[in-house]
């Protein structure tokens, strides 16, 4: 083997800019054997045009494709590099991983935007009111209150069964209440908000879809989403469905031994307000607090 026409280890390293161990390890894992080993010195020489083999690597590793998978984009004597494969996969990898920055971007969108809502609601401790978008919720019964042993204990298995229906959690859960007017039953959940778009059938046991509507909020120190009727006597002495939450809200400094909780209580459909619609002032709360 005439050496002269090829580099070592050292030389070779300078001019890709790979380490030597990183050389050693490609070795290795079988994707650029060197093209000579002097069976004295064991010393290790690569050509001028593994050069390119190199180059292509380096761009698997810039663009997340596993270098496992390199084997696919070379000929088995590494001569030839596939570079329009090697392009098309790692254009395939960006547009996934932009994807999913861009829906971890709306979720904290989300979460900006309930923060301010529960900003606005810390500096007036009065009830106020705001308008809640479409929720699809994950369900499981339960008839307890929160931050007992069976709220996490159901909180957990609720959780569970969200990963196992493939679902995606989004960042609202706690308890769930649903009073119907006509027979003056009440059905208690514990429930999170799911991302309508990982669903895949509607037939999921569980599911249950919150209209659009507008909501009372209260703010409290420990769970009493059973006492819903006292707290919000004016509502409950209409006629109408309600939807009753009780979260943890999101604030901007939350205690983890003693956190604060909210309790929200739909508001009677327009036709069926006093004066047969929402108030000027709540309206305007309403549509600055959407989310």
């Amino acid at each position: 083997m005439d050496k002269t026409k090829l580099l070592s280890i050292g030389i070779f390293s300078k001019l890709t800019g790979v380490h030597i161990k990183s050389l050693r390890y490609y070795d290795e894992i079988g994707i650029l054997a060197p093209a000579y080993v002097d069976p004295d010195t064991r010393y290790r020489y690569y050509s001028f045009s593994q050069i390119h083999v190199v180059d292509a690597i380096q761009l698997c590793i810039e663009l997340d494709i596993p270098l496992k998978q390199f084997p696919e984009y070379i000929d088995p004597e590494q001569k030839q590099v596939h570079y329009a494969r090697l392009l098309a996969k790692g254009t395939e990898l960006a547009q996934e991983k932009i994807r999913s920055i861009q829906e971890r971007l709306d979720f904290l969108q989300e979460i900006q935007a309930e923060l301010l809502r529960n900003q606005a609601l810390q500096r007036d401790s009065r009830r106020k009111t705001y308008r809640l978008p479409r929720k699809t919720c994950f369900t499981l019964p339960y008839t307890g209150a929160q931050n007992t042993v069976d709220y996490y204990k159901s909180i957990s298995q609720l959780f569970h069964r969200i990963k196992h229906e493939g679902l995606k959690p989004k960042y609202d859960y706690g308890l769930l209440l649903l009073y119907k007017s006509t027979t003056g039953e009440a059905q208690q959940y514990v429930f999170a908000d799911i991302d309508p778009g990982s669903i895949t059938r509607p037939d999921i046991p569980g599911l249950v879809v919150l209209p659009p509507a507008d909501y009372c909020f209260l703010q409290m120190t420990q769970s009493a989403i059973a006492s819903a009727p006292q707290l919000f006597p004016e509502l409950f002495s209409q006629d109408y469905d309600k939807v009753v939450m009780e979260v943890e809200p999101i604030l901007e400094i939350s205690s983890t031994s003693s956190p604060l909780l909210e309790i929200r209580c739909s508001l009677p459909p327009a036709g069926k307000r006093p004066g047969g619609r929402t108030s000027d002032r709540q309206r305007a709360e309403a549509e600055n607090f959407q989310y």
